[in-house]
């Protein structure tokens, strides 16, 4: 039986690190059925895949930076930047009724139509610039998994 071919450069493994084979498990032979350590034909189990989830400090110092903070903290940040888009929408309506109500009023007019718009695009572009984060971190665990599945 020949060896499976080697594995691309895996940027996860240290330098001078030999790249881990993965193990397949037996095959059909001369003797029949031959099983491996990973059962009848499977792979061998994965210790702890280098993107495997650990806890949020664990994730947070982190220094190899194998496991990623950031899927987990963008909730809260959405959230936070969400109250401050409120409090700078709803600022930027009292300011506009205050306009309305000296000596410009079309100008206090226009500041409201303007501070609706701007808050609802505050809105939709901050969502889709968490959204493309979220899919680019994604890419990379699925990518990590597939990696460690010997895919890759």
């Amino acid at each position: 039986m020949s060896n499976p071919p080697e594995q691309p450069y895996d940027p996860s493994q240290y330098y001078g690190q030999q790249p881990q084979q993965p193990y397949y498990g037996g095959g059909y032979g001369a003797q029949g059925y031959q099983q491996g350590p990973a059962g009848p034909g499977g792979m061998a189990p994965q210790q702890s895949a280098p993107g495997a989830r650990t806890g949020f400090f664990g994730a947070l110092f982190d220094f190899s930076f194998k496991n990623f903070v950031t899927s987990r903290v963008i909730p809260i940040v959405w959230i936070l930047w969400l109250v401050g888009i409120g409090f700078g929408t709803l600022s930027g309506v009292i300011a506009s009724f205050f306009a309305m109500g000296g000596e410009a009023g079309f100008l206090g007019f226009f500041m409201l139509i303007l501070t609706l718009i701007s808050g609802a695009m505050g809105v939709l572009f901050s969502r889709i610039i968490m959204e493309v984060l979220i899919v680019l971190f994604r890419i990379s665990e699925d990518l990590t998994a597939i990696r460690g599945r010997g895919g890759m």
